[in-house]
């Protein structure tokens, strides 16, 4: 407590730059309530022109593609031409896309979009969150990146909401997706950059990361897998047991909100305690609960509410959980390298959910995409239960920022590797010439 006190106190003597922050968030906030009403508007418009399964669920694992090359290829851009027109670039492509979704109502030009919406976001959270990193000190780095993730998660929850303002069968939301995704511009580009310190990293091939961090390689897929599912279709479950837009909204609100009330219970219990068994029990309730959402779509919708928040609760932050077990067991040299490899693992099983989702449901019903996530966070619980870890030391690493949807876990990852081929010579840093 005393330690807690003192840091809080120290954060506040160096200062915590608020106005830069606040128009960060602001941007982040705008950015994600825009994407949070889009992917459920295509579903739910989707559904309305009878779509195919298939093709709706494929339209869904595009766009988590996307983001995923983006993850992959856009850091040397940021580096090249700079936080600011990188956001601003991709904001315009997001923009455009959102637009011509409205215009072109078909399946395969959808594909098309959502791929490259995906990549344009990525492009956008990645130069959004490494510019808020490089506003945060040591003592404020997890509170801002904590609030970072409410922010996020709660944006893309009130998103939900913005779908009963009009008819999902007009243009006026796509509309409003392409107003919030131009106004998320307006702050972020009246801030000054500050692009983050270079940091030397040693990359992390995937067989090192499997052989030194088994549980965090496995979790990161096996939760992309589960959770991408919902993603990509959770509203075409709602659509499909029946309800109308405003109960499909309320349920993916429901979701993320419960992923607000237990995310941070989450990481303050893996400190304290084993991550793998804190990891195999959020992975067994959210199975649990996701079994309870197959069984109530029958039931009155505010037990559906409840079934739902739970598992989103238990399920969403399953991933910074993981990357907590990266950082146990990983030198400090390698960390960046890993979660990058991580957020990759965690992007194809995103990618893969949907369709695999998409399938079981058109096999056994609506409630066949929870069944799917149900086994396949058993098997999380299985295997993290089965996996015994090493006594840690209290001051152990951790992630203190919540979990949010292909977003955290990699900023510095993805954004200070540097090309080995830039041969200038680095400054010494104020530090390093104190030393």
């Amino acid at each position: 407590m005393k330690r807690s006190v003192e840091t809080m106190m120290a954060a506040s003597r160096r200062g915590l730059v608020l106005a830069p922050v606040a128009g960060l968030l602001l941007s982040v906030a705008a950015l994600l309530l825009g994407n949070g009403l889009l992917g459920t508007l295509l579903i739910v418009r989707a559904g309305q022109e009878d779509f195919p399964g298939g093709a709706i669920s494929a339209m869904m694992s595009f766009y988590f593609a996307g983001f995923t090359i983006g993850a992959l290829v856009l850091p040397r851009i940021i580096v090249s031409v700079g936080h600011v027109r990188t956001f601003a670039g991709f904001a315009a492509i997001a923009s455009m896309t959102a637009l011509v979704h409205g215009a072109v109502v078909e399946p395969v030009a959808w594909m098309s979009l959502r791929l490259v919406t995906g990549f344009a976001y990525a492009g956008m959270i990645l130069a959004t969150e490494s510019w808020l990193n490089a506003h945060a000190m040591p003592s404020t780095r997890g509170q801002l990146l904590s609030i970072f993730g409410v922010v996020s998660m709660g944006s893309w929850a009130v998103g939900q909401g913005l779908l009963n303002v009009a008819p999902p069968a007009g243009l006026t939301l796509f509309l409003i997706v392409s107003l919030l995704i131009s106004a998320a511009v307006v702050p972020i580009t009246l801030l000054p950059t500050r692009p983050p310190a270079e940091v030397k990293q040693q990359p992390v091939a995937f067989r090192d990361l499997i052989v030194m961090s088994p549980l965090a390689a496995a979790g990161a897929f096996l939760a992309g897998l589960a959770i991408g599912g919902f993603w990509g279709m959770g509203p075409n479950f709602g659509q499909r047991i029946g309800l109308d837009v405003g109960g499909i909204s309320a349920f993916m609100a429901a979701v993320l909100g419960g992923t607000l009330v237990f995310q941070w219970p989450l990481g303050w219990l893996s400190d304290r305690a084993s991550r793998n068994v804190v990891i195999a029990g959020a992975a067994l309730a959210s199975a649990v609960a996701a079994v309870g959402v197959a069984l109530a779509v029958q039931a009155p919708l505010p037990l559906l509410l409840v079934a739902g928040a739970l598992f989103g609760g238990f399920g969403i932050p399953i991933y910074s959980l993981c990357l907590a077990v990266a950082n146990d067991d990983l030198p400090p040299d390698r960390l960046l390298g890993t979660a990058r490899g991580l957020l990759l693992l965690n992007g194809i099983g995103t990618a893969a959910g949907p369709i695999i989702g998409g399938a079981v449901m058109n096999l056994v019903g609506p409630g066949g995409l929870f069944l799917y996530a149900a086994a396949v966070l058993a098997i999380l619980a299985v295997l993290a239960l089965a996996r015994r870890t090493a006594p840690r030391p209290i001051r152990a690493r951790a992630i203190l920022c919540p979990g949010t949807p292909m977003i955290t876990g990699s900023l510095e990852a993805m954004i200070r590797m540097k090309e080995a081929s830039q041969s200038e010579p680095r400054r010494p840093s104020v530090v390093e010439d104190g030393a």
